[in-house]
């Protein structure tokens, strides 16, 4: 071969060799650009997914503020929203407002009135946000005759007032019963079973809360019960809870008689049990908005705002104390 061929086969064989190695790496990027474009996209759905698993906040537990309707929480929403720092994340029926509060997370929402949509909310926002505590905001009628209007009763504890067995009127014959068994209505309390198998008749809140709102409330002024030249009064004590709105001097003695009951309301206890299964700490704030006894719907119509409103301020005062660490 001469030597004129042999240089333009080298020639032509390098050129070939930059041509393929350009093809061979045209293609190896667009590998590597599908690549990461795949990589983008798994790390995409990972975010999803963790955000899935782990609610808005990535792992950080916020502070769940429960509300039973729109009226009980309008007012911290608009106190907490008042820089646009809340978000709302609709999950079913349910919307749920979160954000940070003097860099706290925290999550707000209401449930809807009743015990079942109370558990129902509760128990979704535990799964979906794993807060690491929860406060209940909201109005109760005060049971006792010294429980007036406009006083707050923070829950040493809680109890469902309307578990239990139904039986004959003044009981069967020849049967002892415990004394919180109401004869005369035929009616007898009873421990709620849990699905651990256990027995709880009285849910205990969490003492570090309890402490924490009775702080707080000495922080505020709380102002006149209107109408009145009285102020609010502040207690710990025993809420009990049932489906009922209960407007019955009648009821409302039986209630304080049979739990020593400082107020009744319709969410407290299904919160207070849904919390205890999943081991986070709670507590029920709640201002009387009426006194539970016959003239109670007349009541609560004149003064449920003022009553949601002085329970707002007090959890609003508890997550300014709140430490920054915990």
């Amino acid at each position: 071969m001469k030597t004129k061929e042999i240089t333009y086969l080298v020639v032509a064989f390098i050129i070939g060799a930059f041509v393929s190695g350009g093809i061979v790496y045209t293609i190896y990027a667009m590998k590597v650009a599908d690549l990461n474009s795949q990589i983008n996209q798994l790390y995409v759905q990972v975010e999803e997914l963790k955000k899935e698993a782990y609610g808005p906040f990535m792992g950080e537990r916020p502070i769940a503020i429960i509300s039973a309707f729109r009226g009980e929480l309008n007012f911290l929403v608009n106190e907490l929203n008042a820089t646009g720092a809340l978000k709302a994340l609709r999950i079913g029926p349910w919307v749920f407002y979160y954000g940070e509060f003097q860099g706290k997370k925290i999550v707000l929402f209401y449930s809807g009135v009743g015990k079942t949509n109370a558990a129902a909310a509760t128990e979704l926002c535990i799964l979906k946000f794993r807060p690491k505590a929860i406060i209940f905001s909201g109005i109760a009628g005060g049971v006792p005759e010294f429980a007036d209007v406009g006083d707050i009763t923070i829950s040493e504890a809680v109890i469902h007032h309307d578990y239990g067995i139904v039986m004959p009127i003044g009981g069967i014959p020849g049967t002892s019963y415990p004394e919180t068994a109401d004869l005369e209505r035929g009616f007898m309390p009873r421990s709620v079973p849990l699905p651990n198998g256990s027995r709880v008749i009285m849910f205990n809140a969490s003492q570090w809360l309890v402490s924490l709102a009775v702080n707080a409330s000495h922080m505020i002024d709380f102002g006149k019960v209107p109408g009145t030249n009285r102020t609010p009064v502040v207690r710990v004590g025993i809420i009990v809870t049932g489906d009922q709105f209960i407007a019955s001097t009648q009821k409302c003695e039986w209630l304080y008689n049979t739990f020593k009951a400082l107020a009744t309301e319709m969410e407290g206890a299904s919160v207070a049990q849904v919390a205890y299964v999943n081991n986070v700490p709670w507590v029920i704030i709640r201002c009387h908005s009426d006194r539970a006894d016959d003239v109670a719907e007349k009541i609560i119509a004149e003064f449920w705002q003022y009553a949601a409103e002085n329970s707002a301020k007090l959890v609003l005062k508890m997550l300014e104390m709140w430490p920054q660490n915990n």
